[in-house]
């Protein structure tokens, strides 16, 4: 078994689908088909009946690839709410945000074209408001800045 803890998540082990490996940096382990695990463990963590805690909604976070701003425009809450939830992680947090948070997971999960759009628009507003930038770069005799 292993004790799979890489999701943020202090409670999922593997009974299988992983391998060890040596790396350069020394021994490690390769997941076999990772999204679909990730997908998997968000899956069950939607439709459990526990209360959401806050590495659960780190973790739900991460999988929406929201920010914590975008997390909370989500939810009608603020930034440092999320902060503090995520931080408390074994802390519940309130039932009407655990209750949205899980629908828009799901909406989005299913292939939901409004929870998808909102995301995106999310992550545009959290881009114009913080100055989060992409930058590419491409390899063609050494590694350049891509124009």
């Amino acid at each position: 078994m292993l004790h799979y803890t890489n999701c943020g998540l202090d409670y999922v082990w593997l009974l299988n689908g992983f391998e060890h490996v040596e790396t350069p940096q020394g021994r490690g382990v390769r997941i076999h088909d990772l999204e679909g695990l990730l997908k998997v463990i968000a899956d069950r963590t939607i439709s459990g009946p526990r209360r959401l805690r806050g590495q659960e909604v780190r973790f739900l976070r991460s999988m929406l690839d929201l920010s914590q701003d975008g997390l909370a425009r989500v939810l009608g809450q603020t930034r440092p709410t999320v902060a503090r939830w995520e931080g408390s992680r074994n802390k519940a947090i309130p039932g009407a945000s655990d209750r949205a948070l899980r629908l828009f997971y799901a909406a989005q999960a299913a292939g939901g074209r409004a929870a998808r759009q909102v995301s995106e628009l999310l992550k545009e507003l959290d881009e114009i408001e913080h100055g989060a930038r992409e930058e590419r770069f491409r390899e063609a005799d050494g590694w350049k800045v891509a124009a």
